[in-house]
């Protein structure tokens, strides 16, 4: 299992748009791709477990990934989760 811990900057928190975007690349993938923020995890495949979870501007989440290609995966969502 890989941890990517991140703490979000953007000034409107985790909103729809970049929920959308880690959605759609932990899709991409065969592995578990999750994601805690608060005590609570959520798939982070489903786009509206992600909005529900309400993660506002300089708050951490974790994203962690597991599975059959995690390695290859983590980096792609680690990719995406910079411009967070």
């Amino acid at each position: 299992m890989r941890e990517l811990p991140c703490d979000i900057t953007d000034p409107l928190g985790l909103h729809v748009q970049l929920a959308v975007l880690l959605a759609s690349e932990a899709e991409r993938w065969r592995s578990s791709v999750t994601l805690e923020h608060a005590g609570r995890t959520v798939d982070a495949k489903q786009v509206l477990e992600l909005m529900m979870l309400g993660v506002r501007p300089g708050e951490h989440v974790v994203v962690r990934v597991s599975g059959a290609d995690e390695a290859t995966a983590a980096a792609a969502v680690g990719a995406i989760l910079k411009t967070f």
